[in-house]
C-alpha cells in the first residue's frame, strides 16, 4: 500500500503511461476508431500499471515540473519511434491497396460510401488483413513483452534520441515501400498486360467500345489474380512482420548498449 501512494512511484507510473500510451496509440488497430477511446485509455493504464508492478523498476525522483515535462517528452519519443516501424509496414499495405484499386477500376467506389474514410476499399481490406495477420502470429503478445523488456533494458528517463542510427530507419522505410510494391505487383502486371491487349484489339477493331469491355474485364482479372496470389501475399506480409519483431528486439538491445 505504501508503494502505491509513494509520490515517486506515482510519477514513475505516469511516465511509464506516456511510453505505453504513445506506443499503443500509434499501433494501427489499437489506435484506430474501432476501439472506443475510454477503453483504449483504460487498457493503456492497465498495461502500464501491470508492467511497473511486475517488473522491478526503480522509481525516479523528479524535483521540478520542467524536469517532469522533459521526462514525459523523452518517454513519448521512445514510444513513437518504436511504433513507427510497425506503422510503416501497415501504411505500405494501404499504398498497395490504393494501387490495386486504381488498376482494377474500383477506386471510385468510395464515392458511394459516405461513411468510409478517405481510402479505397482495397486499402481498407489490406490494412485490416495485415492487422489480422499481425494478431494471428502473436504480434500483440510480442508487443507487450517488448514493452516490458524496454523498461528493463532502458529505464525511464534513460532514452537518448541522438544515439539512434538514422540509417536503420531509412532502410526500413525503403523496405516498407518494397512490401507495398510486392503486394500490388501481381494485380499491377495483370492490369498492364490486359491494357496492352485491349490497346491491340482496339487497333485492329476500332468499332469495339474498349471502355465498356475493358472495365468489367479489369475487375474480373484483378479479383482473379488477387485471389490466386493471396497465399503468396500472406506469406510476404508475415515475413515482413517477423522481421519487424527481430528489428524491435535488436533496437531495444542496441539502446541498452548505447
Amino acid at each position: 500500500m505504501d508503494k502505491i501512494i509513494d509520490e515517486n512511484f506515482l510519477i514513475t507510473l505516469l511516465l511509464s503511461y506516456f511510453r505505453v500510451a504513445v506506443f499503443l496509440f500509434m499501433f494501427p488497430f489499437f489506435g484506430s476508431n474501432y476501439i472506443p477511446l475510454n477503453v483504449r485509455l483504460f487498457l493503456t493504464f492497465s498495461i502500464a500499471f501491470a508492467i511497473i508492478s511486475f517488473i522491478e523498476i526503480k522509481p525516479i525522483e523528479v524535483k521540478t515540473f520542467m524536469e517532469f515535462i522533459l521526462y514525459a517528452i523523452n518517454e513519448s519519443l521512445f514510444g513513437f519511434i518504436t511504433s513507427l516501424i510497425l506503422r510503416l509496414i501497415l501504411d505500405a499495405l494501404l499504398i498497395a491497396g490504393e494501387i490495386i484499386a486504381l488498376h482494377t477500376g474500383l477506386g471510385f467506389l468510395q464515392m458511394f460510401i459516405p461513411g468510409q474514410p478517405q481510402m479505397s476499399l482495397f486499402a481498407g481490406f489490406f490494412f485490416l488483413y495485415g492487422t489480422l495477420i499481425f494478431l494471428t502470429i502473436g504480434g500483440a503478445e510480442v508487443i507487450i513483452l517488448a514493452l516490458g523488456e524496454s523498461f528493463i533494458n532502458l529505464p525511464i528517463g534513460s532514452f537518448n534520441l541522438f544515439s539512434l542510427d538514422p540509417e536503420v530507419f531509412l532502410n526500413f522505410f525503403y523496405e516498407s515501400f518494397n512490401l507495398g510494391v510486392k503486394v500490388s505487383l501481381p494485380v499491377f502486371l495483370s492490369a498492364l498486360i490486359l491494357n496492352l491487349i485491349l490497346a491491340v484489339v482496339n487497333r485492329f477493331i476500332p468499332q469495339m467500345n474498349v471502355f465498356m469491355v475493358g472495365l468489367p474485364l479489369q475487375v474480373l482479372v484483378g479479383f482473379t489474380v488477387l485471389l490466386i496470389a493471396l497465399p503468396i501475399i500472406t506469406i510476404t506480409i508475415s515475413d515482413h512482420l517477423l522481421d519487424y519483431f527481430e528489428i524491435l528486439a535488436s533496437f531495444i538491445r542496441e539502446l541498452k548498449k548505447s
